[in-house]
């Protein structure tokens, strides 16, 4: 009995990490800000990740000063974890002021999709891919140094 808690435990803590330099990166099926179901199935070659309503923040400083096909550009995605978020808050005020952006935010709207991804506290995650391989991943903290990661 003992062994299969152990078993169960180790499993359910590797199936939780994050992912690591190297792991191949499964598909992802996310609504972006308009509740359009986005498929990526090949990610892309850089992936932007905010966790944190301040990161988000950052995010916006960055690509609200660029055009709507920036990202697209860039071959770049961005996403935006509102897991923890009450869904009250996010269908009342997140939703409404992310609708008005110029460009696409794909949303984690569940925990466990978002434990998935490497994460600092305070800092944006930047993903870098080779098809659905994680290749490299940089942390940043302003809107400055996310547009030079964007365009690295």
């Amino acid at each position: 009995m003992k062994k299969s808690i152990v078993l169960l435990l180790v499993a359910l803590s590797v199936w939780a990490a994050p992912y690591t330099i190297g792991q191949s990166v499964m598909p992802l099926d996310l609504n972006d800000q308009f509740g359009k179901k986005i498929a990526l199935k090949t990610m892309p070659k850089t992936l932007v990740m905010a966790f944190e309503k301040e990161t988000s923040a950052t995010v916006n400083d960055c690509l609200g000063k660029q055009n709507g096909t920036y990202l697209s550009e860039h071959h770049a995605a961005y996403i935006a974890d509102i897991s923890p978020m009450p869904t009250f808050i996010a269908e009342a005020f997140a939703l409404p002021k992310m609708r008005k952006y110029p460009y696409t935010v794909l949303l984690i709207r569940d925990e466990e999709t978002g434990l998935k991804f490497p994460a600092q506290e305070g800092k944006i995650t930047v993903l870098r891919f080779e098809k659905n391989t994680l290749k490299a991943i940089e942390y940043v903290a302003t809107a400055d140094e996310l547009k030079a990661a964007i365009e690295q």
